[in-house]
C-alpha cells in the first residue's frame, strides 16, 4: 500500500508539473495596459462601457455614413456600428492627423484609417449616433494617440 501511496503522489506531482510548465505566464494572460489603461479591440468595448480605454482599430466609410471597425472580426463591426466622436474637436487635431482623416475622407473607396485613442464607449441613445442615427453606439475620443492611413489591398 505504500508503494501505491508514493507511485500516486509522484503521478500527481509530475502531472501537475507539466500542467504548469506548459501554461503561459500570468503576464502572457493577462490584457495588455497603457498607462493603467486597458489596450482594447472593438470587439472588447461592451465589456468596457463608460471606462476610459485605448481603443485600437479602423475607420471607414462612404460620403456621411462612417464608423469604427474591429481589427480581429468583421462580425462584431457590424453588430457594434460604432461612431467615432471626436468631440467637434477636429481643429485641435495634430497637422498630419487631420491630413491623414482629409486624405481617407477623400480617398475613401481605397483607403481607411487604423487608429489607436484613448476614449471611452457610449451606448443608449435611442436616437443613434452619427449621421441620422445610423450608428448603435459611439467611441468618444479624449486623445488620439496614432493615426495610419492604409490602403486597400485589391
Amino acid at each position: 500500500m505504500g508503494n501505491i501511496t508514493k507511485n500516486l503522489k509522484i503521478a500527481i506531482f509530475t502531472g501537475l508539473l507539466g500542467i504548469f510548465s506548459c501554461s503561459p505566464k500570468i503576464n502572457e494572460m493577462s490584457p495588455k495596459t497603457v498607462d493603467g489603461l486597458p489596450v482594447v479591440d472593438l470587439c472588447d468595448l461592451p465589456n468596457y462601457q463608460n471606462q476610459e480605454v485605448i481603443l485600437i482599430c479602423t475607420y471607414s466609410g462612404v460620403d456621411e455614413y462612417w464608423s469604427l471597425h474591429s481589427l480581429q472580426s468583421t462580425h462584431c463591426s457590424d453588430k457594434l456600428k460604432v461612431e467615432l466622436d471626436l468631440r467637434d474637436d477636429y481643429d485641435s487635431l495634430a497637422p498630419s492627423t487631420k491630413e491623414a482623416f482629409t486624405t481617407v475622407y477623400n480617398n475613401y473607396w481605397n483607403s481607411y484609417l487604423t487608429i489607436e485613442a484613448k476614449g471611452m464607449y457610449e451606448t443608449g441613445n435611442k436616437n443613434g449616433y452619427g449621421h441620422l442615427g445610423t450608428n448603435k453606439s459611439r467611441f468618444i475620443v479624449t486623445k488620439i494617440m496614432k493615426v495610419e492611413v492604409t490602403k486597400n489591398q485589391r
